[in-house]
C-alpha cells in the first residue's frame, strides 16, 4: 500500500493546531482502519506532526473496532457517539 503512487484520501480538521485525518465511510472494514491508520503514518512522515484519527460511519464491522480501538483510532457510529 502507497509502494506506488497513489491517490490517499481523508478528510483534515485543524482546530488549536490539532491536526485530525478523519474517514468517513458507509460501512468500515478492518482492512478501512488500517488504511487509516497508513495515511497518518504518511501524514505524519510528510508533515512531522502527528495526526490523531477517526473513522465516522454508521455501520463498523466487529473486528473493525477492535483494531481502531488497538490503534488508537476513535471510532463515531450512529449507535453510539464513541466507540
Amino acid at each position: 500500500m502507497f509502494g506506488y503512487p497513489s491517490v490517499v484520501e481523508a478528510e483534515l480538521i485543524i482546530k488549536d493546531r490539532e491536526h485530525i485525518l478523519v474517514v468517513i465511510k458507509s460501512s468500515v472494514s478492518r482492512a478501512d482502519v488500517f488504511e487509516l491508520w497508513r495515511i497518518g503514518q504518511l501524514y505524519e512522515r510528510l508533515r512531522s506532526v502527528k495526526p490523531k484519527l477517526a473513522i465516522v460511519s454508521p455501520y463498523v464491522e466487529d473486528g473493525a473496532k477492535e483494531a481502531a480501538e488497538k490503534l488508537g483510532i476513535e471510532v463515531y457510529t450512529a449507535i453510539s457517539q464513541r466507540k
